[in-house]
């Protein structure tokens, strides 16, 4: 049988009942985003219970700030919440050739999208205090509407300290990102001059 002839893998959902709290649910969203498109529910219930799987080591999701954050429950009962999360329509998950990804439905995205941005500048300014370039390097692979809510942020919250940092990130960015990024350091050296530049 030919790689186009075999049969997908099957999805069966079963949350036996079981119902995500809205912490719960919080966790398994924020660790959702660091695996659709990429993997499906069983990549997501291992990176929530923090396993030592090839997969999840390779990926390098021993690091994301989800990984063990489900550690006190069994697979199985993280496997039921995940369940439970896909059942109520917070995530679905489509084929690529056989196997099933997840995704974010609208509704599922638009609870995760605060907590991403949060996190992702959080590490921006982690790495501003430790002078590393880590995530100025990496925000081009993050989604392109995350991308412009961090942006917003640092224009809002941040100072001088972080404008080499813009500039790392905006030789790697789209124009449309570059463009905001410009935005962003306007702000801040206005502020820091006592001018008001609100205008993007």
């Amino acid at each position: 049988m030919g790689r186009r002839d075999r049969p997908r893998s099957p999805v069966y959902l079963n949350s036996g009942g079981v119902k995500a709290s809205p912490e719960e649910l919080a966790i398994i969203l924020h660790g959702a985003n660091s695996v659709v498109h990429l993997g499906g529910r069983s990549q997501l219930v291992k990176l929530l219970k923090g396993s030592r799987d090839k997969r999840i080591l390779d990926r390098g999701l021993d690091a994301d700030d989800s990984y063990g954050a489900l550690s006190h429950l069994t697979l199985d009962e993280i496997a039921r919440r995940v369940d439970w999360t896909i059942e109520e329509g917070y995530l679905d998950y489509y084929y690529e050739w056989r196997q099933p990804l997840l995704m974010f439905t609208k509704c599922g995205w638009e609870l995760e999208r605060p907590v991403a941005v949060e996190s992702k500048f959080r590490c921006f300014c982690q790495d501003v205090e430790e002078g590393e370039m880590r995530m100025a390097e990496r925000m081009a692979d993050i989604k392109y509407d995350i991308q412009l809510d961090v942006i917003g942020l640092i224009a809002q919250r941040c100072d001088g300290r972080c404008l080499a940092h813009l500039e790392a990130w905006s030789s790697v960015a789209t124009k449309r990102i570059r463009k905001k990024i410009s935005w962003a350091e306007r702000q801040i050296r206005a502020r820091e001059s006592g001018d008001d530049t609100r205008k993007p």
